[in-house]
């Protein structure tokens, strides 16, 4: 009984060791990308680390539009690719403050997929076929599925960019217990998502 049970601890702490190790990089989804339509800025309280990576995008001239679906704004970028000469405000932070979540969609949607409907609408309207995605390291993963489940019936070409400002440990032991929060809200998230689209459909 005592072997059996000495067993089965061992059996729980490999699988514990196992899930903690690859918990944190399952989450560090990215991919490859090249010029797009749009870039899709997601909102965050670590929104100036996500805005530095949009605007490396945008030096970089790999957009014609910015959207910032949280806060209803799509911004034109010009052929010199300065953030400055069509957004003025978007450094300062003075965007307009009325949330997408008054909209109507169903309550217990999550904002960050409330924010990629938005942008669904937004690449609608401007018949953008095309979109660069960027938010924190962490928040990649849940944002690839929501995007895939969202644009599903739409074909368009998505790119996933994490922003590189933020320090996102890949090794479990790297990470801190703020991290770890980090990690753990993500996959609480992910699994909601995935309960709530179910029932939905």
């Amino acid at each position: 009984m005592l072997r059996k049970s000495f067993l089965l601890f061992l059996i729980f702490a490999a699988t514990t060791m196992a899930l903690l190790t690859i918990a944190p990089r399952f989450l560090l989804y990215s991919s490859a990308y090249d010029k797009a339509d749009g870039i899709v800025l997601f909102l965050g309280p670590d929104f100036s680390l996500r805005q530095k990576q949009a605007d490396k995008l945008i030096s970089e001239n790999k957009a014609d539009y910015l959207i910032i679906p949280a806060y209803k704004k799509t911004f034109r970028i010009n052929s010199a690719g300065s953030i400055k000469s069509f957004s003025p405000d978007l450094s300062a932070g003075n965007f307009n403050k009325k949330s997408i979540s008054a909209l109507n969609y169903p309550r217990y949607y999550e904002d960050t997929h409330l924010e990629v409907l938005e942008t669904r609408m937004v690449m609608d309207d401007y018949r953008l076929k095309s979109a660069i995605f960027v938010s924190s390291p962490y928040h990649m993963r849940r944002i690839g599925y929501i995007v895939r489940k969202v644009f599903a019936d739409k074909k368009i070409t998505c790119y996933f960019v994490p922003t590189d400002f933020e320090k996102a440990p890949a090794n479990f032991w790297e990470l801190s217990l703020a991290d770890w929060r980090k990690v753990g809200r993500e996959y609480g998230k992910i699994i909601w998502f995935f309960i709530y689209t179910s029932w939905a459909e």
